[in-house]
């Protein structure tokens, strides 16, 4: 049997969280979608105590308030320091690619990103 492929999303707008997740649905995973960095570490902390944890996260970088996607991967990290981690930002793809490997994350996906983008970046990070 294979393993369940479960995705945490985070992003402050909502619209973007519906598209996303309705993405990761298609290509497989069951998703729980988060607005923000706090409701991501309850999520991801409650899901690994229940033995279903996520195989990936994919955050958005700029958050309102305190935390942005980076500080909140390190909290997930102290949890589960092997999990795959993407992050989505608008920014210039090369301004990505460093914050993403500053803040921690495996990959960087610019927004906005089509389905096949997202769909290469998990299998690439997923793939055994």
């Amino acid at each position: 049997m294979s393993e369940v492929k479960r995705v945490l999303v985070l992003d402050d707008e909502e619209m973007i969280l519906e598209l996303v997740s309705d993405i990761f649905q298609l290509i497989g995973f069951d998703v729980a979608s988060v607005t923000t960095g706090e409701a991501a570490i309850q999520e991801f902390k409650k899901a690994k105590e229940q033995g279903q944890p996520f195989n990936l996260v994919l955050f958005d970088m700029t958050l309102p308030g305190d935390m942005d996607g980076a500080t909140v991967l390190k909290e997930i990290k102290k949890i589960d320091p092997n999990v795959k981690a993407i992050v989505s930002s608008g920014h210039s793809h090369e301004e990505l690619k460093t914050k993403a490997g500053d803040g921690g994350f495996d990959a960087a996906v610019p927004k906005p990103y089509s389905i096949n983008m997202l769909k290469e970046t998990v299998n690439e990070l997923l793939k055994e």
